[in-house]
C-alpha cells in the first residue's frame, strides 16, 4: 500500500488502490477497530473539552483542572467505560423525585439576591456552570449595589448569627471577636479558668472559610496548660489574623477572590460536638458523622456521608463509592446494604430524615434556591442533630446526580415558578431573633 489515492491519476490505478484498501480493512480484527476508533473518539472528546473551556478558564491551573472534571464530554466518555447502569439509576432516582421537586419550586419564596445571582441562563448549564454563574452574579451585585449577602456563608460569624436569628440549632459558641488582642486576652483567661471548661474547644476564623485556608484549630487542655504550646496557639492566631482568604482550586476562583477580599478578620471559639465514641469528625467508631446535604428549592436531594465516601438518597438507597479504578472512572457505586452495614444506623435510628428536614428549614430560612447544609449527627441522639456550616459554592461533582441536580436548579429560574420576596434586608439579616450574636458583635458567654 505504498501508492496514494491522492496521486492516482488513472481510473484503473484508483480502482486497484481502492480494492487493495478494502481487503486491508476487511482483514483488521475487531480489537483493532475498537482500539483505533475508540482512541479517535476519546481524542475528539478531549480536544473538544479543551477547546470549549480554554477561552474562559480560570488563571489558576488547579482551578482549570477542576473545570475539566465537570464537563459533559467527560461524563459522556464515562458512559462508554462502564457507567451506563449507574447513570440509569441516577436518572430513575431523579424521575422519582421530580414531582416533589416541582412542588417545592412552586412553594419557594426567593430572596431577590438569589434571583439576581442567576441571569441569562440558556437551559444547558451544568452543575458547575450554575455555581460559577451564581458567583459571577454575586460579584456583579457587589460591584453595582454593594450587596454582600454572600456573608451568610463566606463569613462564619454572620453565618452563626443567621442561624441564631432563625432558631436553627448549632454547636454552642463561647464568643466572637473582632479584635485580635481581645481574643488573645481571652485565651489567657481560658488558661486561668482551665478547669471550668470541657475540652477540646475549636478556634475558628470567620473570614477563612475555604478548606485550603486551614482556618480552624483544635484547642486541647494541654495547649493551654503547656507554656510552649500556648505560645504556638497565640502565634497561630496572629498568623491567621493576617492571612487573606482564597478559593484557588475552583473553577470560580477568579470571581471568588473579589468576594473574599471584602471580608474582615474575625474569630470565634466553639464547644465540641461530642459523640459516644470520642470527639472528632468521622464515622461510627469516630462519631459524630457529618452529613453534607444538597437542598434544591427547599427540597433535600441527597446527603454526602463524609468519611465514608457515600451518598444517601431520599428513597433510602445508600451509594458507597469504593476506591477501585472502575468505580472512579465509571461512577459505579456499591448499593448492597450487606456491604454498607456501618452506615445503616443513620437510617434505622431516623437520623437521615431528621437531618433532611433541618437542612430544608435552613434553605427556606435563607429564602434560597440552593444551599448545601452540613449537619452533625451521632448515634443514639436523635434530638442532637445540629448545623455545622453551610455552603453556597459547593465543589463536589456528585457523580451522575450532578446533571439532574443542575436541571432542577436552573429550571426554577428559567420557568420562574417561585414567588419573589419584596425585601430590603440582606440574606443574613433575615429572621426574627435579634441580639449581639445576630449583629455579629464581639461577645462571649460566661456561666
Amino acid at each position: 500500500m505504498k501508492s496514494s489515492l491522492l496521486f492516482c491519476t488513472s481510473p484503473r490505478r484508483r480502482a486497484k488502490y481502492l480494492k487493495s484498501l478494502q481487503r486491508w480493512l476487511m482483514t483488521r480484527t475487531a480489537l483493532w477497530w475498537v482500539l483505533n476508533l475508540g482512541g479517535i473518539a476519546i481524542l475528539y472528546i478531549l480536544v473538544s473539552t479543551i477547546a470549549a473551556i480554554v477561552a474562559n478558564s480560570p488563571s489558576d491551573f488547579s482551578a482549570w483542572l477542576a473545570k475539566i472534571k465537570h464537563t459533559p464530554e467527560l461524563q459522556t466518555a464515562r458512559l462508554f467505560l462502564g457507567g451506563y447502569s449507574s447513570y440509569l439509576s441516577a436518572r430513575n432516582y431523579f424521575e422519582s423525585q421530580k414531582p416533589l421537586l416541582e412542588k417545592a419550586m412552586r412553594e419557594t419564596t426567593l430572596h431577590p439576591y438569589w434571583a439576581s445571582s442567576q441571569k441569562d441562563l440558556t437551559g444547558k448549564e451544568t452543575w458547575q456552570d450554575m455555581v460559577v454563574g451564581r458567583m459571577k452574579g454575586m460579584v456583579d451585585q457587589l460591584k453595582t449595589s454593594g450587596y454582600d449577602d454572600f456573608k451568610v456563608e463566606k463569613d462564619k460569624c454572620e453565618m452563626y448569627g443567621f442561624l441564631q436569628r432563625n432558631n436553627l440549632p448549632f454547636v454552642p459558641l463561647l464568643g466572637m471577636w473582632t479584635d485580635k488582642q481581645t481574643l488573645l486576652d481571652y485565651l489567657e483567661e481560658l488558661r486561668r479558668e482551665i478547669n471550668k471548661h470541657q475540652f477540646p474547644l475549636w478556634l475558628k476564623s470567620c473570614h477563612l472559610t475555604q478548606g485550603d485556608d486551614a482556618g480552624r484549630r483544635i484547642i486541647k487542655r494541654e495547649d493551654l496548660a503547656d507554656p510552649l504550646r500556648f505560645e504556638k496557639l497565640k502565634a497561630w492566631v496572629s498568623g491567621k489574623w493576617e492571612q487573606r482568604p482564597n478559593d484557588d482550586a475552583r473553577a470560580w476562583s477568579n470571581d471568588a477572590k473579589k468576594i473574599l477580599d471584602t471580608l474582615q478578620p474575625r474569630f470565634l471559639i466553639q464547644t465540641s460536638y461530642a459523640g459516644p465514641y470520642g470527639d472528632s469528625v468521622g464515622f461510627t467508631e469516630r462519631a459524630p458523622v457529618e452529613l453534607k446535604i444538597e437542598v434544591l428549592w427547599g427540597r433535600a436531594y441527597l446527603a454526602n456521608i463524609c468519611d465514608y465516601e457515600a451518598y444517601a438518597l431520599r428513597d433510602g438507597t445508600i451509594e458507597r463509592w469504593d476506591t477501585s479504578l472502575f468505580s472512579k472512572i465509571a461512577h459505579a457505586p456499591v448499593t448492597d446494604p450487606a456491604q454498607n452495614k456501618k452506615v445503616q444506623w443513620l437510617k434505622e435510628e431516623g437520623h437521615l430524615e431528621r437531618a433532611y428536614k433541618l437542612a430544608e428549614k435552613v434553605c427556606r430560612s435563607m429564602l434560597a434556591d440552593q444551599v448545601r447544609v452540613d449537619i452533625f449527627v451521632r448515634p443514639g441522639d436523635l434530638e442532637g442533630v445540629v448545623v455545622n456550616e453551610i455552603s453556597i459554592s459547593p465543589g463536589a461533582l456528585y457523580k451522575w446526580h450532578a446533571q439532574f441536580m443542575a436541571t432542577t436548579w436552573r429550571r426554577g429560574h428559567v420557568e420562574h415558578v417561585y414567588t419573589l420576596k419584596d425585601t430590603k434586608k440582606r440574606v443574613y439579616e433575615e429572621g426574627k431573633n435579634e441580639g449581639k450574636l445576630s449583629n455579629g458583635e464581639e461577645w462571649f458567654v460566661r456561666e
